[in-house]
């Protein structure tokens, strides 16, 4: 007796596709998180010994900013003319860097030193042209000389500028742009730009006849940047 064909309709879904190796997957998962553990470790650990590095250097070295200082300051000249609108001057600063670093020197590649009175800036000095090193545990000491006449806007500050002349004494602000370089043995850093700024009170002087005034400093802060 003939054996009877067995006929499959469209809708037959076939045989069933057996589940993925649940093992495999695992075993996939776990190669991927040792990876990424070994991996994050090495790079706390290069982290670590960098930051170790810097600190053990920073005790080696023990870097200090240096200082600027005003010593001297004489005016001969500060008055306005023009219905208080042009301001004739004449400064003298004797300005002293000293580097109190004891392994490393300090490159002083550029200075920009500027004068300000009553917020606005009445002249320009630029006081390297090619440039001097400070040695270590050294003093470099600089003079700079402000003279010429700026136009200048006094508006509500004309009275500040009527009693400080009634005093003989005018407060004129002095900030520096520098750009340094740090030397250690043979090693010379990138470019450092500091910025300087002085606080000064100082005495008119006329004919040679000082002020019974003094000439006062409210110090001199250093900004790294």
């Amino acid at each position: 007796m003939a054996e009877k064909e067995t006929h499959l309709n469209g809708s037959y879904p076939g045989p069933s596709i057996p589940p993925p190796n649940q093992a495999d997957k695992r075993k996939g998962r776990g190669c991927f998180c040792c990876l990424f553990g070994c991996l994050w470790k090495t790079i706390v650990a290069l982290i670590l010994i960098i930051v170790l590095a810097i600190f053990i250097c920073w005790l080696i070295l023990q870097p200090r900013m240096f200082k600027v200082h005003i010593t001297d300051a004489k005016l001969t000249q500060f008055n306005f003319t023009n219905n208080n609108n042009n301001l004739q001057y004449k400064l003298d600063l004797n300005i002293t860097l000293r580097n109190p670093n004891k392994k490393m020197a300090i490159y002083f590649d550029k200075i920009e030193a500027n004068a300000f009175y009553e917020g606005q800036r009445f002249d320009t000095e630029h006081l390297t042209i090619w440039g001097f090193k400070v040695e270590r545990k050294s003093t470099h000491i600089l003079n700079a000389t402000f003279a010429g006449q700026q136009w200048m806007e006094l508006g509500a500050n004309e009275l500040d500028f009527n009693e400080e002349k009634s005093f003989g004494v005018y407060s004129i602000d002095l900030k520096c742009y520098l750009r340094i370089r740090f030397r250690i043995g043979d090693f010379i850093g990138g470019d450092h730009k500091p910025k300087v700024k002085c606080g000064l009170k100082v005495p008119l002087s006329s004919n040679g006849n000082l002020s019974t005034a003094r000439f006062e400093t409210t110090g001199c802060d250093v900004h790294l940047f």
